[in-house]
Formats: C-alpha cells, sequence, structure tokens
C-alpha cells in the first residue's frame, strides 16, 4: 500500500488470526497485541481492555458469533480502528454497529469475506443476475462449501450473494436452505451448503436454463487470501478512517465512487 507501519491488535488468535499475523509481518506491520479467551501460548492478554489494546492502531478481528459482538463495542468505544470478518452474528445488530461507531468517529469495516476476488465476484454476480432476470427462463441456485469446523452455515458469503440474487431476479422474495421432503417454494432461491474436511472456502452461483447452465464460482484455495484482504483494508482504513462497506472502501481505493462516510 506504500503506507505507514501499523500497529496492529489479532483479536481471536486462532487459525485466521495466525494468518493475519503472518501476513501482517510479512507487510512490515507490528503485532502489539494477541487478544484470546483461551490463552496459550503468545497470547498477551486474554481480556480486551484500554491496557490490553494500547498502542494499536487498528485491530482485526476473527473470533466467534457469540464474541464478535462485544468484541466490536469494545474496540469502537476504545476509539481503536477495527476490521471484522467474523460471520453469524450480524442479523439485526450490524447497521446498530455501524451507527456506534460512526458516534464514536471510530474507524470500522465488517464484511463476510476478505477475499479480494470474492469482491469481484459480488458484484459480476450482480450483473449476470440482472442480465439474466431480465431475459428470463434461468433459474438461479447457490452452493457453498467450508471446512467441517465452520460453525454457521449457510456462509456470511454465502448470505451476500443469496441477497445479491434474490434482489436482481424477478419473482424471488426469499433465499433459505431446501426442504428436505418439499419442493423448493417458487418464491425461494434454494442455498445448499457443505462441512467436508479442511476446504478453505468455495461459492459457486448458477443460473439453470432449458438447455444450457452458466456457473460462477470462487474457490479459495487458502486461507492466506482472506489474511491478506484483511490486511490490506486495515491499511486503506487507517488511511481513510470511516465507517465502511468493503464495497464503499474499495470505491474510494479505486475512485470509482465517494459513497462512504469518511470522518
Amino acid at each position: 500500500d506504500g503506507g505507514r507501519a501499523l500497529a496492529i491488535a489479532v483479536i481471536g488468535c486462532g487459525r485466521m488470526g495466525h494468518a493475519v499475523e503472518q501476513v501482517a509481518r510479512n507487510r512490515g506491520h507490528r503485532i502489539v497485541a494477541r487478544i484470546d479467551p483461551r490463552g496459550g501460548e503468545g497470547i498477551t492478554a486474554r481480556e480486551l481492555d484500554a491496557s490490553t489494546v494500547a498502542g494499536a492502531d487498528v485491530a482485526i478481528e476473527f473470533t466467534t458469533p457469540e464474541a464478535a459482538p462485544e468484541n466490536l463495542r469494545r474496540l469502537i468505544d476504545l476509539g481503536v480502528c477495527v476490521v471484522s470478518g467474523t460471520t453469524g452474528w450480524t442479523d439485526g445488530r450490524l447497521d446498530a454497529m455501524r451507527e456506534r461507531a460512526r458516534e464514536r468517529e471510530t474507524g470500522f469495516v465488517w464484511a463476510p469475506n476478505f477475499a479480494l476476488g470474492m469482491q469481484a465476484m459480488f458484484r459480476i454476480t450482480a450483473h449476470a443476475a440482472g442480465l439474466l432476470g431480465r431475459l428470463g427462463g434461468f433459474a438461479p441456485f447457490l452452493v457453498e462449501e467450508h471446512h467441517d469446523a465452520k460453525k454457521d452455515a449457510p456462509s456470511g458469503t454465502a448470505a451476500r450473494l443469496a441477497e445479491i440474487l434474490v434482489e436482481a431476479t424477478p419473482g424471488k422474495a426469499r433465499w433459505g436452505v431446501a426442504p428436505q421432503r418439499e419442493p423448493v417454494p417458487a418464491d425461494m432461491l434454494s442455498v445448499a451448503w457443505i462441512r467436508a474436511g479442511s476446504i478453505p472456502g468455495t461459492h459457486r452461483c448458477g443460473w439453470d436454463g432449458a438447455a444450457e447452465t452458466i456457473e460462477l464460482v470462487h474457490r479459495a484455495r487458502d486461507r492466506s487470501v482472506f489474511a491478506v484482504g484483511a490486511v490490506t483494508v486495515a491499511e486503506w482504513l487507517a488511511a481513510d478512517p470511516g465507517v465502511f462497506t468493503l464495497d464503499e472502501l474499495i470505491d474510494r481505493r479505486l475512485g470509482l465512487h465517494d459513497k462512504g462516510e469518511s470522518r
């Protein structure tokens, strides 16, 4: 990014936390805190408070759906810019968290997926769904695959892709998992999910026509892709603090639109 070296607090020191730390160090940043309630080697604190994140320019948070809301509230109230990729907690609460960050004038970005290629897939999916929806005769579907330790299903990324498909497809009013013993309701987009082994993440959007099928696939080959994206976003947020969706922040970086709110 060409900006200054950052002091980063890593919140949640599981597999994603370790990947974030490695990427951050490789890019010349300092890790000033490693916070995880489970403790363990290299953990600087079990609790998140003013003393344990002192000196941090930005926090990168990958924890659990149960822990994330309180982690984010504390970081925002402490005035620490935060990048969060924890999914499974946002229903009905994300807007309030963003408003809290605006009131505290603290930078905040949450996204279900920090792979920069997935950000392109969101936009490509929206364009394709709009075009095929207008043409008619194509039925959309969505399949996602992840490792068997992932706690939420369908994934937050799949939920966002499903929202995009429903918004752009005439006749689709909602999305959900297909019923086990009944036909899929006509107004519902069917979302299927698989949990097996150590799959980092695969998302497949498709449209089935009478004699042809179109598919868009994003396949993460390693979780480092999410860590690279999260650290990149942390660099952007430190240079341009505000409360943004990842779409808004990317547009600002690319000079496409000025849709976000900077402080």
